[in-house]
C-alpha cells in the first residue's frame, strides 16, 4: 500500500465509487438501501440479506494474499462481534482488480488456507493467530467461510465504468449515450462523494429509488473534484451541449445576456477574444437582404471589471473595429437604458450591448421587447443575487473554474 502512487490511490477511490454506482443500480428493489463507507466500503441491504463488501484496485500490482488479509480479518471480528451465528444474513465479499497472481487464491478455502494465510501474522516478532486471539471454533471459521465470497477477477478501470454506464442506461431508459456521459453519470459520481463525506452514518445511507431521482435530471454539477475525475474537456462539453447546442442553421432570435465574472481576472487580449467569440456565435447571420427585425445580438454584463480595464477593452473593440452599444450616448452622459434596445442595422452592425453593472439589469430588461431573454450568468464562486434578476426570465447557473473557460466551453 506504501508504495502505491498518488494517482493510483485516486484512481481507487474513483473505481470504489463506480462499484457502488453499480450495486445500487443493480439492486432488486428500489427500497433496497446502501451504505457507503459504512461496516465496509458498501453496505447493501436488499431486504432479504446484507452484502458488506471491500473493494480494492490494484492494476499495477501482483496480487499476494497480504494484501487482502487486514480486510478478511476485520471481516471475521465483525462476525465474531455478532456471536458468530448460523442464521447470519450478512455476506462478506472481496472485490478486486490486480494486474496478475490470481492463480494464487484456490478456487475454494479451506481451514488450514485460510488460517495460514489470513489469519496469522507476526508482528515485533510476535506471532498472531487471529482466529485463537478472538477465540474462534473452527466449528465458526466454517460459518464464516460459507459467507465470505473473494472475487478476483473484477473488471478493469474502463470496463467497470464501461458496465456503469450500461446499467444507468437500463435504469434510466429514456437516457441517450450522450446524456448519460454528460449528466446522469457525473450526478452519480457526485451523488456517491458527496454521500461518502458525511459524519453521520444515516447521512451516508440512501435507497437505490433516491439516488435513481437524484440521478435523473439533465442538470450540471460542478466541482473542482469533479474536474479531476472527468476533466476539463467533459465538464466543458457537458456545458455547451445542455445550454448552447442548437438544432439547425439558424440561431434562435432570443436576447441572451451573458453575465461573466471577471473579477481579479482581466486581460486584455483574452477578453477580446472571449467577446469576439460571443458577439460572432450569438448575433444574428448577416446576409444581403437580412430584415432590421430579424437582427440581434448578445447582451454581455462584465461583472467585477475595474472601470480602467472597461475603458481599455472599449477602446480596442473599437480599434478592430468591433462595433457595440454600452448606454452612453456620450462622454460624460448618464447611462440610457433605451440606447440598448437599439436593434443592430446594416450601417451600424453591433456585435455587442454592454450592461454597466448588476443594478442596471432589472432596467435594462424592462427595455428589451420584441423577444423572450434568457440570462447565462457564468460566476467563479457565488452567482448573481436574485434581488437583481428580472423576474419571470429564464436564468442559468453555470459555474467556471476560471474566466477564460467560457472559451472552451464553446470551442468543445
Amino acid at each position: 500500500m506504501a508504495n502505491r502512487s498518488a494517482h493510483a490511490t485516486i484512481k481507487g477511490y474513483f473505481y470504489q465509487f463506480d462499484k457502488t454506482i453499480l450495486e445500487i443500480l443493480e439492486a432488486t428493489s428500489l427500497v433496497a438501501k446502501v451504505v457507503i463507507e459504512g461496516i465496509e466500503d458498501i453496505d447493501i441491504n436488499d431486504g432479504h440479506a446484507v452484502s458488506l463488501i471491500q473493494c480494492k484496485y490494484y492494476e499495477g500490482t501482483e496480487y499476494v494474499h497480504s494484501v487482502i488479509k487486514d480486510a478478511v480479518i476485520h471481516m471475521l471480528r465483525h462476525f465474531k462481534a455478532a456471536n458468530c451465528p448460523a442464521s447470519q444474513t450478512f455476506r462478506y465479499c472481496i472485490y478486486g482488480h490486480y494486474k496478475e497472481g490470481q492463480d494464487k487464491l484456490p478456487t475454494s478455502l479451506d481451514l488450514i488456507f485460510l488460517k495460514k494465510h489470513f489469519l496469522s501474522y507476526t508482528e515485533k516478532s510476535v506471532r498472531h493467530e487471529v482466529h485463537n486471539e478472538l477465540g474462534v471454533s473452527d466449528a465458526e471459521l466454517i460459518l464464516f467461510l460459507n459467507l465470505l465470497k473473494i472475487d478476483l477477477l473484477a473488471p478493469e478501470y474502463n470496463e467497470q465504468q464501461r458496465l456503469v454506464h450500461a446499467s444507468l442506461k437500463r435504469c434510466l431508459p429514456h437516457s441517450e449515450v450522450a446524456d448519460t456521459e454528460a449528466f446522469y453519470y457525473p450526478r452519480a459520481i457526485n451523488a456517491i462523494q458527496t454521500l461518502a463525506i458525511q459524519a453521520d452514518v444515516s447521512k451516508r445511507t440512501i435507497t437505490k429509488g433516491d439516488f435513481i431521482s437524484l440521478v435523473d435530471q439533465k442538470e450540471i454539477v460542478f466541482s473542482r473534484w469533479l474536474l479531476e475525475r472527468f476533466g476539463k474537456e467533459h465538464y466543458a462539453k457537458s456545458i455547451k451541449r445542455k445550454y448552447f447546442t442548437f438544432h439547425g442553421i439558424n440561431i434562435p432570435k432570443i436576447s441572451r445576456v451573458f453575465i461573466i465574472d471577471i473579477s481579479m481576472d482581466f486581460k486584455l487580449s483574452e477578453a477580446m477574444t472571449l467577446l469576439r467569440e460571443i458577439g460572432e456565435r450569438f448575433s444574428h447571420k448577416e446576409r444581403s437582404r437580412t430584415p432590421d427585425e430579424d437582427r440581434f445580438c448578445p447582451y454581455v454584463l462584465l461583472h467585477g471589471i475595474e472601470a480602467i480595464d472597461m475603458a481599455k477593452l472599449k477602446n480596442e473593440m473599437y480599434r478592430q473595429g468591433v462595433l457595440f452599444q454600452d448606454g452612453y450616448p456620450f462622454l460624460g452622459a448618464d447611462f440610457y437604458q433605451d440606447q440598448l434596445a437599439i436593434l443592430p442595422s446594416k450601417r451600424f452592425l453591433i456585435k455587442i450591448k454592454f450592461i454597466p453593472s448588476v443594478d442596471h439589469l432589472v432596467t435594462c430588461f424592462n427595455g428589451i421587447h420584441g423577444s423572450s431573454i434568457e440570462f447565462f450568468d457564468f460566476f467563479k464562486t457565488v452567482p448573481i443575487k436574485s434581488k437583481f434578476r428580472p423576474a419571470g426570465a429564464a436564468y442559468n447557473e453555470i459555474q467556471i473554474p476560471y474566466t477564460y473557460f467560457i472559451n472552451e466551453i464553446f470551442r468543445s
